[in-house]
């Protein structure tokens, strides 16, 4: 079951934190369109905890203001 935990929009671009499965996942993208879709794990290929996970979608929200999706 797909859980969405939170979402934010910063200058045109969308992060989502994703919750499916029992793993953490990202979704970047445009506004209302995901482009690309990022499953975090640990280092060693594991599932992060909470607060790990957490801290990477905080990292991803800061480098949207540098990032911009467009259409081809």
């Amino acid at each position: 079951m797909k859980q969405f935990l939170a979402s934010v929009i910063v200058n045109g671009n969308e992060v989502q934190f994703v919750k499916e499965g029992g793993h953490y996942f990202i979704h970047w993208g445009e506004a209302g369109k995901v482009k690309a879709i990022q499953k975090l794990t640990t280092p060693t290929g594991r599932k992060p905890s909470q607060n790990s996970a957490h801290k990477k979608f905080l990292e991803a929200i800061k480098a949207t203001q540098y990032l911009k999706f467009s259409r081809l």
